[in-house]
């Protein structure tokens, strides 16, 4: 039954009462509604593109605020990082997943892709690395 009367501010008043209770029904957080909720968020660089910093020194991990669970991975070149994510996202520059006892690279590396969300599942350990001549933004959530 659909209860808006904001149209008609008047009658929703008299038929407070009698409308039945709605209660606040949240969704299950599934892996897809998750990624779902990063490419949202991957796609809303005003949300995040001022807290990306570019340190020669090694890799940056910074949260993303209002963001619960979610950060952001800065990657110079040459370089690679730890991570145990559940799902991940290219943001700028290429950057290549492999598995964690992989530390020469040599192994399957799997890029990730700016517009594809990569879902892990259940958070497993595993390398990223810049795979180009650039500095490498990818987006993380644990979920």
């Amino acid at each position: 039954m659909n209860t808006d009367l904001s149209v008609a501010p008047e009658i929703a008043q008299l038929a407070a009462p009698l409308l039945p209770v709605q209660q606040d029904v949240s969704a299950p957080r599934t892996d897809g509604r998750i990624a779902g909720d990063l490419a949202a968020l991957a796609a809303a660089p005003q949300r995040w593109w001022d807290l990306v910093r570019f340190d020669p020194a090694g890799p940056v991990r910074i949260p993303v605020p209002g963001a619960p669970g979610a950060w952001l991975l800065v990657l110079p070149p040459d370089t690679a990082a730890d991570c145990d994510c559940a799902q991940a996202t290219a943001l700028a520059g290429e950057a290549v997943e492999l598995a964690a006892a992989d530390e020469t690279g040599s192994g399957a590396a799997r890029p990730l892709r700016p517009g594809r969300v990569r879902v892990h599942g259940t958070p497993a350990p595993h390398r990223l690395r810049t795979a180009g001549h650039g500095y490498s933004v990818t987006l993380h959530t644990r979920g």
